[in-house]
Parts: C-alpha cells; sequence; structure tokens
C-alpha cells in the first residue's frame, strides 16, 4: 500500500505471557539496540510491552506504506522516529499503559498518543498536574467523573507534549484549555480504548479522519 490518509491508530492488548517461541520470532526481529534495551526491563510485563510496541511500530509502518527496511532513530529528546525514505515521509508514536499498546500514524505533519490506565490519584497529584483552568472544570464534575477527566487531561497534555509542536516544558504545565484556544492547528481526540484507559491523539496536520483498528499478537507474529 502506497500512502495513506487520515490519522491511523492500531491498538494491541498486552494479554497473557507470551510463550517462548513467540517472544524468540518476534525478539529475532528486534534490531540489537533495541534488544538491549528491552531486556533491561526487569518484569515479564514491561519486557513484553516493549517488544510488543517496538513490533506494532514497524508493523503498522509495513501495514500502511511499501516501507520495508525500516530504521527508528531518536531526536535529542528521546523521541522515537522513522528515518524517512521513498516509502515513508511521516510522523508516529507509541504508548503504553496497563493493558494496552497503541501507536498513532500520520501521512501530513507531526502526531502524539498517549493512554493510560484509570487509577486513584491523590489531591496532591491534581493540584501539580492540573491548571487552574483545569481544576475548575474538574471541581464542577459529580465526584465519580473528576477522575476521567483528569485521565483526560492528564493524556491531552502527554499526547501534546509528544507531537513536540510546543515549546519545550514539562506536560504538567501545559494547559490543555488554553492551547486549544491558541493553537488552532493543532487537532485533539480522546477516545476510550476501554472503560479504564482512555487515550489522548493530537496531530497538525488537516486531517480529521481517524481510522482505529485493534490487532492481536498473532497478527504480528504471522507477518514477521
Amino acid at each position: 500500500m502506497q500512502g495513506f490518509n487520515g490519522i491511523h491508530v492500531f491498538a494491541l492488548p498486552l494479554g497473557s505471557q507470551l510463550e517462548k517461541s513467540e517472544w524468540d520470532k518476534l525478539f529475532n526481529h528486534v534490531p540489537y539496540d533495541d534488544q538491549l534495551r528491552i531486556l533491561k526491563y526487569k518484569h515479564w510485563q514491561d519486557r513484553q510491552r516493549a517488544l510488543l510496541g517496538t513490533m506494532l511500530v514497524r508493523w503498522s509502518i509495513r501495514h500502511l506504506t511499501d516501507a520495508r527496511h525500516i530504521q527508528i532513530a531518536r531526536n535529542e529528546y528521546g523521541r522515537p522516529y522513522a528515518i524517512r525514505n521513498d516509502s515513508w515521509r511521516s510522523d508516529f508514536n507509541l504508548s503504553h499503559s496497563g493493558e494496552w499498546i497503541v501507536v498513532a500514524l500520520t501521512n501530513e505533519g507531526l502526531v502524539g498518543i498517549d493512554i493510560e490506565k484509570i487509577k486513584p490519584v491523590t489531591e496532591d497529584v491534581m493540584l501539580y498536574a492540573m491548571s487552574q483552568a483545569e481544576l475548575a472544570m474538574l471541581r464542577k464534575q459529580p465526584e465519580l467523573e473528576q477522575l476521567h477527566l483528569f485521565y483526560e487531561f492528564w493524556t491531552m497534555k502527554e499526547a501534546l507534549y509528544k507531537t513536540s509542536l510546543l515549546p519545550n516544558t514539562e506536560p504538567h504545565l501545559l494547559d490543555t484549555i488554553e492551547i486549544k484556544d491558541k493553537y488552532q492547528d493543532i487537532q485533539t481526540q480522546v477516545i476510550y480504548i476501554d472503560k479504564l484507559h482512555p487515550m489522548s491523539i493530537c496531530w497538525n496536520s488537516e486531517h480529521s479522519h481517524m481510522n482505529i483498528t485493534i490487532l492481536n499478537k498473532h497478527q504480528l507474529i504471522h507477518v514477521t
């Protein structure tokens, strides 16, 4: 498939621990530097997230483009990107939390994505992470909905930060309400992949169409 339009999101559940044969087949297709990075994680869940995330990026690019030899590099801030060639002149971004690994791709401009598993947070965390305007909006919500809105704001901050479109600052210092008013060229969307995992996607192309595909690990294994 040569080229693609719009924003594409691929989501992959972490699932149960991979069988050794499944792990080996995926791991052997990962560049050596990524293998070293993956093996640094202590727990199998973290190693598996890192491995599946690495393979998901490569699978997604191959699925949407004609690119076959994909080189992933990192900029000075550690943001991964695909070295451009005739088949790939686009952008991607990866995130994982809890039970999900997600990647967003755009054929134009830059994209950021963040997913988080909802869990209780303290009042101190809310005060640290939210702007005054965001806190005011939170307080207007019923108590049971405040936690969900907190994570919608937080994933939005992270996704905006990961686009590299804004001044280099820490995510908690970003005010999503102000940004939406000030940066009209940045589009944002919040989607719940399930009831406990909100994800935010931010991009700066004119595309408004978004395609979301849920995969399983066997689809990655069978194409390696």
